[in-house]
């Protein structure tokens, strides 16, 4: 086949599968079996390359030749993370060229840092490739194949991280107000929903890749057993709400035992996960959530027949949870392919289930207070004596709700303060305090509207240090950092307050230089940075380094009149910079 030049495109209905139950082959074997016929035909157009729960070894192969227009850097995603392995192959004519990924790896081993596993691919216009995927997995094997242009894969990230902040967000405003709530009431029933709405998040997060970019990097062990520890946990403390809420329901129907039987079964599978049987904990982590599920969903309709508190929202939080986890289920044991809507079938479902419990848990105190409400009024009819009593008991509950709603305006204040401190760090690297790209984006569109409105111009710098990777291998990433923080303390400080300072990788920063009247007044900032930069640090640990810069300039709208068109002339700017600077004597010396 012909690869032609689109953005995205999935290569999974043109694969072709080998799946070897026996021992580990390279790709020379592939090839000989592939040769003899061993492999499937391609899949088709439904593309089902999911093979559920299996410890086969699977052999992907794809044939083709890069069309028109297909030179330069493309990505190709495997858009599963809780692969354990993943090993691309590809043979352009002369050599095999091998990339390995996977869960089992630490996050900081992969060449493109991303939540799934992604691998670079340099194509040729007119050349032929033959490709070999080798998968292997403990949990749920499906292998999605996409092949992108770096810049389309990078615009359907930032979808995908909206819609994963909206999750996150909504997740942990829940568990803040429920334990806010436990600390108010005191109802223990609080404090176990924040536990599920928090483990449930974190296998949330295995499943999606987010907990080994961001919680475990560098432990392969805890994100690879994120998925099912995290759901197991998750099940353990859910079966104990299911018990607790539904109160006498699991007495009327005999089943006072099931809750309390499912939640051991669930730590009995984290254990299991834990000490190395995730294969079977996998499995068994499946089956045990859809019997969840079903029995809670029959509880909690027999507790809507008895029109108990809070049972509406309980029914409808679990047909929501029921039925991603059943889409989960068949999705994991590969009865159903791999889409956008199976594979996050879980995190939909739970997401209106976690919404639907705080509604149910709101529910319930209004039933039970109602409730109480009416006990009061038939006390009063039947005993007039206790009018007093009455009184007397309702200036106290009054009371007590004054105290609770002074208690929730200072937990709304707190949750206000958090919100700010949260809109703090999303928009400043943690480190130096300098802008991170999502100010940086909002500042350069600001500075390309005041141009535009007010014909002015504006410069922008791309810089990159120098030797930075030296005093991180001698000195240690201690070192570093403290190299980071006061390069860009001395950026901050080189250039005007209305200017904006972008920390946008490791060692690379970018500057927004507002009102340049002429090309000179950029070349002088960027001269004082260079020199600025150049000056010794003193380190805590006694020892002085010296760090150059290299930066690269460009002009708006002079020089480009896109702000990407911009953002590249810098950064080629600042390479040819570097390039230069390398390949002077005298700087190699130093």
């Amino acid at each position: 086949m012909t690869l032609e030049d689109i953005p995205e495109q999935s290569l999974a209905r043109y694969l072709s599968v080998y799946r070897n139950d026996g021992k580990p082959i390279g790709p020379d074997e592939a090839l000989r079996l592939e040769e003899q016929g061993m492999f499937t035909a391609p899949m088709g157009r439904s593309g089902g390359t999911n093979f559920g729960l299996t410890n086969d070894e699977v052999w992907l192969s794809l044939e083709f030749r890069a069309g028109t227009g297909m030179s330069g850097r493309r990505i190709l995603e495997i858009a599963h993370a809780s692969l354990d392995h993943v090993e691309l192959f590809v043979h352009d004519g002369d050599r095999w060229l091998h990339t390995l990924s996977g869960d089992h790896l630490p996050f900081t081993a992969r060449l493109l840092p991303h939540r799934h596993h992604l691998f670079e691919l340099l194509l040729e216009p007119g050349q032929d490739y033959r490709l070999f995927l080798r998968v292997a997995s403990s949990g749920t094997l499906t292998v999605p194949v996409v092949l992108w242009q770096p810049d389309a894969l990078w615009h359907n990230d930032q979808q995908s991280y909206a819609l994963f902040s909206l999750y996150y967000g909504l997740l942990i405003g829940l568990l803040i107000y429920n334990l806010f709530l436990f600390i108010s009431l005191r109802d223990r029933l609080y404090l176990i929903y924040v536990a599920f709405v928090g483990l449930l998040g974190l296998g949330q997060a295995g499943l999606i890749g987010l907990s080994h970019q961001f919680v475990w990097p560098d432990d392969p062990f805890w994100a690879n057993l994120s998925p099912t520890g995290g759901v197991a946990a998750a099940g353990v403390f859910g079966a104990l709400f299911v018990q607790r809420f539904l109160a006498g329901t699991p007495a009327t129907l005999r089943l006072q035992w099931l809750m309390p039987a499912i939640s051991v079964v669930f730590g009995l599978i984290f254990l299991c996960a834990l000490l190395g049987s995730y294969h079977v904990a996998a499995i068994a982590v499946n089956v045990t959530a859809l019997l969840f599920a079903f029995s809670s969903l029959v509880m909690g309709a027999v507790s809507l027949y008895h029109r108990e508190p809070g049972a509406r929202f309980f029914v409808i939080a679990w047909v929501s949870l029921f039925a991603g986890m059943i889409v989960m289920a068949l999705h994991n044991l590969g009865a159903l392919p791999s889409n956008p809507l199976t594979s996050n079938a879980l995190l939909i479902g739970s997401a209106a289930e976690m919404l639907m419990l705080s509604l149910a848990l709101a529910d319930r105190i209004n039933g039970i207070q109602l409730s109480h409400q009416r006990a009061l009024a038939a006390a009063v009819e039947t005993r007039q004596q206790m009018v007093e009593a009455l009184r007397e008991s309702e200036r106290q509950l009054e009371s007590r709700v004054n105290e609770r709603t002074l208690a929730l305006a200072q937990a709304n204040e707190q949750l206000r303060e958090s919100k700010r401190q949260l809109e703090q760090q999303a928009n400043h690297d943690a480190l130096t305090g300098l802008a991170n790209r999502k100010l940086l984006n909002e500042r350069l569109a600001w500075a390309q509207a005041q141009s535009r409105r007010h014909g002015t111009r504006f410069g922008v710098l791309m810089a990159d240090m120098d030797k930075f990777k030296a005093i991180n291998d001698s000195l240690g990433h201690k070192a570093g950092d403290e190299v980071l923080v006061e390069v860009a303390r001395r950026l901050r400080s080189a250039v005007r307050e209305t200017d904006t300072v972008a920390r946008i990788g490791g060692d690379e920063f970018f500057l927004v230089i507002e009102s340049v009247s002429q090309r000179n007044d950029l070349e002088s900032v960027r001269a004082k940075l260079i020199d600025d930069i150049a000056r010794p640090i003193l380190l805590t640990s006694g020892h002085t380094v010296t760090v150059g810069i290299s930066i690269g300039a460009a002009i708006y709208p002079e020089d480009a009149s896109s702000v990407e068109l911009l953002f590249s002339l810098a950064d080629n700017a600042m390479y040819k910079s570097k390039v230069s600077l390398e390949k002077d004597p005298t700087w190699q010396e130093e």
